[in-house]
């Protein structure tokens, strides 16, 4: 079954969340040492653990991770400012960070922020003081650096719950957890004008038909599940640069928990 999502409205307005306890986590050092003081634009890591903090690991951008470093904020003074005084520096500097590194506006993408800074006892080691803006999204999955792609769309690898119509709001998900639909190929539309209805069933056939076979296993019609694809409408096509068609294997009930990689059913 072919499925068509078309994005005209907005997400929520962008939120950040971040960790910065005032005192360290169950399992944090409490010897000043910490990965935060390493970071550097650009690079990547694993999911975040609150309570453990920080509690992270850097991965290559190619491989499956959760967040990039989009910028790192220094941080003034040699006395520890408080949780409230980084968070709000945090929300001063970082709401800026998908537009500076992505290049797309909170708005218009699936992606989100947040932040990593000090906790008391990390501040004393100078390396330590500053605030990192992360871009990404909490579930994981990405598999490319997202610096400079103006995604608006998820990437491949990265599963969703239900999506909703007319927005670019999804709830990005683990695939290991129970999820509605998983970005098994994306194709770039080229043109500076929308594809023809030619091109695009050209693209459509190539990238999610046949690649739903190669991912999937089987062919489509004999499948249990669906595709469901994304693409910006034609409104859209000039203001925003995710020319993508980002295609997406499925099931409307949900429930699915585990790749569909190699389901064969």
């Amino acid at each position: 079954m072919r499925i068509s999502i078309t994005v005209l409205a907005t997400v929520a307005a962008l939120l950040l969340a971040g960790c910065a306890p005032a005192a360290p986590g169950p399992s944090a050092s409490t010897d000043g040492s910490s990965p935060l003081s390493t970071l550097a634009v650009g690079q990547c890591t694993s999911a975040i653990d609150p309570q453990r903090v920080p509690s992270f690991t850097v991965t290559d951008c190619d491989d499956p991770h959760a967040w990039e470093v989009a910028s790192i904020v220094p941080t003034s003074g040699d006395a520890y400012p408080g949780e409230a005084a980084l968070r709000q520096l945090a929300d001063s500097t970082c709401a800026s960070a998908l537009v500076d590194y992505v290049g797309v506006e909170p708005m218009n993408t699936a992606f989100g922020v947040t932040f990593m800074a000090p906790n008391e006892a990390h501040w004393a080691d100078a390396a330590n003081r500053k605030v990192a803006c992360l871009v990404g999204a909490a579930s994981g999955g990405i598999s490319e650096s997202l610096k400079g792609t103006a995604y608006s769309f998820p990437t491949k690898g990265q599963c969703f719950g239900k999506p909703a119509a007319n927005s670019f709001t999804l709830e990005l998900l683990p695939c290991t957890e129970a999820h509605f639909y998983e970005v098994y190929a994306t194709k770039k539309l080229d043109g500076k004008t929308p594809p023809t209805a030619a091109a695009f069933d050209k693209a459509y056939a190539s990238a999610c038909v046949a690649g739903f076979k190669d991912y999937v296993g089987v062919d489509v019609g004999k499948s249990s599940y669906e595709i469901l694809h994304f693409v910006l409408p034609d409104s859209l096509w000039t203001k925003l640069s995710d020319h993508r068609l980002v295609c997406s294997a499925g099931s409307p009930s949900g429930g699915i928990a585990g790749t569909l990689k190699d389901a064969k059913k």
